[in-house]
């Protein structure tokens, strides 16, 4: 056992990523802490109200520790500059029955309040994705013996979260799936294209903080090498979507089953942020369409609506398959505790 585990409270050193929009159920959250590793809340999105109602869902059922994410950004955002992107989902949500788009999108962030509740329910590991927490929550986190864990996709940004106090840092690899944590899209439109392996050479060179490997991990031989590698642990996301106890609607797991190595792209066409998806037939004609997307999370919340009536209906070809380049060779449903025991 290594110290970055007994840090994290955790028997083997596997960590579920942190995927929002309901994928981290309390069901699989506290599957994945009981079977020795560290379950995620991906709270990005979430209210804090929502937020408490899961961590104390998961404490009903497990007293092992588990994390939540969120996002180091303020998502408070309004735009009114949306009409010619709007105009075109229309033809989507026309299909599917819904309301045409607003005029006007709005967004508020809940990430002050978040942290309160992190506090107030003495989660003890905090996992951050999209940049450097602000110094003032590090700093109330800290207070409370809070364990950090930062996404990084290169050394820039590692650099930035080992500066900042954070205690761990995640070498996200281009074949991660949905968003990855690159801090500066206008630098990086694609997100920073580094491949997993080395990115881990070069932050467990550079350094100093325990390094956790993520992107496309999906079987025991790659845990093995890159725990040989140096890394203190590794984390996944796209393995546990089609877990039992996983939120993925049907359509979704399906979708990701059937799906070949060469069948994702990075695309920003759903939340105005690069991330890795099953490219399908929203991703073509959103594309195609030569629209610019708005920026996150303009975008994510105005495809919002045609993503949640997909997922009602069961129609993969509108839905988010957010999905590591992994995704082929997985091919069937699992529990948690044969996902962990297959890893380790």
């Amino acid at each position: 056992m290594n110290e970055l585990m007994r840090k994290l409270g955790i028997d083997v050193p596997i960590i579920q990523a942190g995927m929002a929009g309901g994928i981290t159920t309390p069901d699989m959250v506290a599957a994945v802490s009981e079977a020795g590793a560290l379950g995620t809340i991906g709270a990005g999105y979430m209210r804090d109200a929502a937020l408490k109602a899961d961590i104390q869902a998961i404490r009903q059922i497990t007293d092992k520790p588990f994390a939540v994410n969120v996002f180091a950004v303020d998502l408070q955002t309004f735009s009114d500059d949306i009409a010619p992107m709007q105009q075109f989902l229309n033809h989507y949500r026309d299909e599917l029955e819904i309301d045409a788009g607003e005029a006007s999108i709005n967004v508020h962030d809940y990430l002050q309040e978040k942290i309160e509740v992190i506090i107030d329910e003495n989660i003890p590991v905090v996992s951050t994705a999209f940049g450097v927490l602000p110094a003032v929550l590090i700093e109330r986190l800290k207070q409370h013996d809070v364990t950090l864990i930062g996404m990084a996709t290169n050394l820039e940004e590692a650099k930035q979260l080992e500066v900042a106090g954070y205690d761990a840092v995640v070498a996200q690899g281009m074949e991660a799936g949905g968003h990855r944590g690159t801090f500066d899209v206008e630098k990086y439109p694609n997100g920073c294209q580094i491949g997993l392996h080395v990115l881990v050479q070069e932050l467990l060179d550079r350094v100093s903080l325990p390094v956790i490997a993520a992107g496309g991990i999906y079987g025991k031989s790659q845990v093995d090498a890159l725990l040989g590698m140096g890394a203190a642990a590794v984390q996944l996301g796209t393995r546990f979507l089609v877990a039992q106890e996983a939120g993925t609607n049907m359509a979704y797991r399906q979708a990701l089953m059937k799906a070949h190595t060469m069948d994702t792209v990075v695309t920003n066409v759903f939340s105005g942020r690069p991330a890795r998806a099953v490219r399908n037939r929203f991703v073509v004609e959103v594309e195609a369409s030569e629209i610019a997307p708005k920026p996150f999370p303009v975008q994510n919340q105005m495809t919002k609506p045609i993503r949640s009536a997909a997922k009602k209906y069961d129609i993969p070809d509108l839905q988010s398959l957010w999905a590591g380049q992994g995704v082929g060779a997985i091919h069937k449903e699992e529990s948690v505790a044969e996902i962990v025991g297959a890893l380790i």
